[in-house]
């Protein structure tokens, strides 16, 4: 069976999600998420497949053709789950976990405002995500079983693309609080704010080294 090609702008959502800041820009999600079991989660047309790096034993986990859009999925620790953002035709994005091989999703969050975008700690006992619950997108985290929703940022600006780092400590994310996308970094419980880049461009989706010393992101700096 041949892997589906994988489309070049992978939308958050179905046109659910507005970034509401000056700076015109395509915000796109991670092609794919490295669990510790060594398969790759991906999103191809709103349905989520694993994959081994070889190209090998390709698995479509959810079913786009039953009205669910599915994004952002990311392995828990211990590479026994995905968490993921999943809406329907008349729901906006909600968190949902599940086993590893596509079964028992279980819905974690349940309101009518857009939660997407989660990430497990590294400890697997939280997760992080981005919700527009109180009027624009903050930075939330909940337990992993969905209680203790709490609220980590609170501005007027939109927070988004949360990122933790290795050892738990810390969160990377990018935020429209400045004249344009720039990536910050802020303690797990959202003290100590830190701006990281500064440039009149787009600076988005950080991603932690493996040893933590390190953030890559995307940047608009040299050109599209």
């Amino acid at each position: 069976m041949n892997p589906p090609k994988l489309p070049h702008y992978l939308f958050l959502s179905l046109a659910l999600i507005v970034v509401t800041c000056a700076v015109a820009s395509v915000r796109l999600q991670p092609a794919e998420a490295e669990g510790i079991n060594g398969k790759l989660a991906f999103v191809n047309e709103f349905s989520i497949y694993t994959i081994n790096p070889d190209g090998s034993a390709i698995t479509q986990l959810t079913q786009h053709d039953q009205g669910l859009f599915d994004q952002h999925p990311n392995w828990s620790p211990d590479g026994a789950k995905i968490v993921f953002g999943r809406a329907t035709f008349t729901v906006k994005s909600q968190i949902y976990v599940m086993n590893g091989d596509g079964s028992n999703a279980v819905r974690l969050t349940n309101d009518s405002f857009s939660d997407r975008q989660p990430a497990w700690s590294p400890d697997g006992t939280k997760i992080v995500f981005v919700s527009d619950r109180d009027g624009n997108d903050e930075i939330y985290v909940m337990n992993a079983d969905g209680g203790n929703q709490t609220r980590l940022t609170n501005n007027t600006a939109a927070d988004f693309d949360p990122a933790w780092s290795p050892d738990g400590t810390k969160i990377a994310l990018t935020t429209t609080r400045d004249t344009s996308l720039e990536v910050y970094v802020m303690g797990a419980d959202g003290s100590n704010p830190t701006r990281l880049t500064n440039n009149s461009v787009v600076d988005a989706q950080p991603s932690w080294s493996p040893d933590g010393t390190k953030i890559a992101f995307t940047s608009q700096r040299d050109g599209l």
